[in-house]
């Protein structure tokens, strides 16, 4: 008896999986064939823009597979490509078709390549985000991909405004919306970045790791880390940089947020002929070598082999921390902290250039801090002088005293 139960039950259980499968099936295929026909008219409609693709078809383990798809510029063609994809992936997410709810566990595009250009302050895709879902809830709350991903990719930025034209070649990225109940991401990107600045070349080997969670108003806090390698400006080369930061509170008050961040950098080569960097690194020498009583070293080349720092700012108090510089004229120790509420600051330098060194802090009031050791009223004054452009640029972006400073 037991027996004949236990084959009923399983009967039962092997015809409701059956059911469910083939309900699956076709609301999926239904969802495909939806999408087959916008791509195939309806979708040029709405976008104002002509389309066109190799090929759609519909496999219930891969999704809806779209080849050699290409939408246009305003209004077709003969304006030139805006967006191609090789190969374009949409998988319909299975728990939101059985609610008759569209949703994607995952989009792809393979070798996809976006071209995009800025005139008199308009991108010439505004249009196409005027079609996005209404509502007051914002995009990043209703994003219905739970992942995004594009390998071999590249982008093309022009910005006639500035003049100023960006590309990113060769890029892997991925894009993870994971929490279903409000703008939670994260994102790994990495490629070739290309732009012009001044009439040279400024290239890097760039990768990118972070996460960023939204609420109604905006983003509300984000953590992550960029890397660039090989980066070259001209004749001037970086063999690494990396930064990482931890921003959380960002849209609360000043006195509400803690930032963290730090930055490193290895092995940066300026060559002599750049004069504009070798004389704003020869009059912060200058006002060292004063300090020190000695004359000032002529340099050609400026070799940097390595540089830290980090960062912070918590209960409006602001920090820079571990400063380390290191060169073939120069290695530098510092740091900055500023406590707004109280309006004081206080600094340390240690410098040595060459055989001689140095050694001096400043703290008390913002408005006049006390130096020491005690130097002449000459080189006190441009020391003051120097710290307070520093701590001024710094409230300007931070304004923890409550003061605008200028």
């Amino acid at each position: 008896m037991n027996l004949t139960r236990l084959r009923i039950a399983a009967a039962a259980l092997l015809f409701l999986a059956a059911l469910t499968a083939g309900a699956a099936y076709f609301k999926y295929k239904a969802v495909s064939n939806y999408i087959i026909s916008q791509v195939s008219g309806e979708a040029a409609r709405k976008l104002g823009r002509q389309v066109k693709f190799g090929s759609v078809s519909f496999s219930p383990l891969t999704g809806v597979v779209i080849t050699d798809a290409c939408i246009s510029r305003r209004p077709d063609f003969s304006k030139g490509n805006f967006f191609c994809a090789e190969k374009t992936v949409l998988r319909p997410q299975f728990s939101a078709l059985m609610k008759n709810q569209i949703y994607f566990s995952k989009v792809s595009f393979e070798k996809p390549v976006l071209k995009v250009r800025e005139k008199n302050g308009t991108w010439d895709f505004e249009d196409l985000l005027a079609l996005l879902p209404k509502t007051d809830k914002g995009l990043y709350l209703t994003w219905n991909a739970s992942e995004l991903t594009m390998r071999g990719a590249a982008l093309e930025a022009d910005l006639d405004t500035s003049g100023l034209s960006l590309s990113l070649e060769n890029a892997d990225i991925d894009l993870e919306h994971y929490s279903s109940f409000g703008g939670n991401y994260s994102i790994s990107a990495g490629g070739l970045v290309k732009t012009v600045l001044g009439g040279k070349l400024l290239s890097a080997d760039v990768k990118l790791a972070s996460e960023a969670d939204f609420d109604y108003g905006g983003l509300a806090s984000t953590k992550g880390s960029l890397g660039a390698k090989d980066v070259s400006f001209g004749a001037i080369t970086l063999e690494a940089l990396k930064a990482d930061w931890n921003l959380f509170n960002l849209r609360k008050p000043l006195a509400d947020k803690n930032y963290a961040a730090a930055i490193t950098a290895e092995k940066l080569f300026i060559p002599g002929q750049e004069n504009s960097i070798k004389n704003g690194v020869s009059k912060s020498l200058a006002l060292f070598s004063a300090a020190m009583g000695r004359p000032t070293p002529e340099i050609e080349d400026i070799e940097m082999s390595s540089l830290s720092a980090s960062f912070r700012l918590d209960n409006s108090a602001l920090a820079f921390k571990d400063v380390a510089l290191r060169t073939n004229f120069m290695d530098l120790s510092a740091g900055l902290a500023i406590d707004g509420p109280a309006g004081t600051a206080s600094a340390s330098i240690d410098a040595a250039i060459g055989a001689n060194k140095i050694a001096m802090s400043a703290s008390g009031p913002l408005a006049s801090p006390e130096i020491e050791p005690v130097l002449s009223s000459t080189l006190a004054a441009r020391l003051k002088e120097a710290l307070r452009d520093v701590e001024n640029a710094l409230l300007k972006l931070f304004p923890v005293t409550g003061e605008h400073h200028v």
